[in-house]
């Protein structure tokens, strides 16, 4: 049992969600280099400005993973480290984070070689080299069915009408997924924050958990 750390049960208004797996996360760190030069002094076409070219690519990562929307594919561009970072200097490299996410591990391979795609476009047209590099490459990891099918006979005896849904955060269950079978049941967080102080469950949602893992268990054992 887990806090959903998303915001779909608290939008459903529904209080208990049955994880129908895990998405596999693809973790990337690319870095962009051009050539610095004074602000005031550089023509625009003579430019070859790396944060234009990394504002491109976050731009590119946010529509290459909204085209399957409302699929549970995610990108997101986490961090940007710009040098030399003054206010008068054209930025000669960028260093960022991006990474994919998602259930269906053929949409996000088609991604990753879009996003390479787009990278190669935009260095080429504004003058810049590139490093792509893979930090984290997991596989996605669906729930075994028996077990979901304990979990939604135990909501369903306690009345509850659970969704099912995809983890995006990555539990240790994805990695005990290699030598068994795994449920998770996701408990509501309000406005679906998570690892921060205003993160927040009703103690009457953890106790409808609590009482749904519990009648699960007693299924799975008896």
């Amino acid at each position: 049992m887990h806090i959903e750390q998303g915001p779909v049960l608290d939008k459903a208004s529904k209080p208990i969600g049955i994880v129908s797996g895990i998405a596999g996360p693809l973790l990337l760190s690319l870095t962009l280099k051009g050539m610095a030069g004074h602000a005031g002094s550089v023509p625009m076409p003579l430019r070859k400005d790396a944060l234009v070219g990394a504002a491109k690519v976050v731009v590119a990562v946010n529509e290459i993973a909204s085209q399957f929307s409302p699929a549970p594919t995610v990108g997101t561009v986490g961090t940007l480290n710009v040098f030399p970072s003054s206010r008068n200097i054209i930025p000669e490299s960028v260093n960022m984070t991006i990474e994919f996410r998602d259930i269906d591990m053929d949409r996000r391979n088609t991604c990753e070689s879009q996003l390479k795609d787009a990278i190669a476009e935009i260095t080429q047209l504004h003058g810049l080299t590139y490093e792509l590099t893979v930090d984290t490459d997991i596989k996605s990891s669906y729930c075994a069915d028996w077990i979901k099918e304990t979990i939604r006979a135990s909501c369903t005896d306690l009345g509850l009408d659970a969704p099912e849904l995809v983890s995006g955060p990555f539990h240790d269950a994805l990695v005990m997924s290699e030598a068994c079978d795994y449920g998770m049941i996701f408990v509501r967080c309000k406005d679906g924050i998570s690892h921060n102080p205003l993160e927040y469950a009703s103690y009457e949602d953890l106790a409808l958990g609590s009482e749904v893992l519990y009648q699960t268990i007693l299924k799975i054992v008896g």
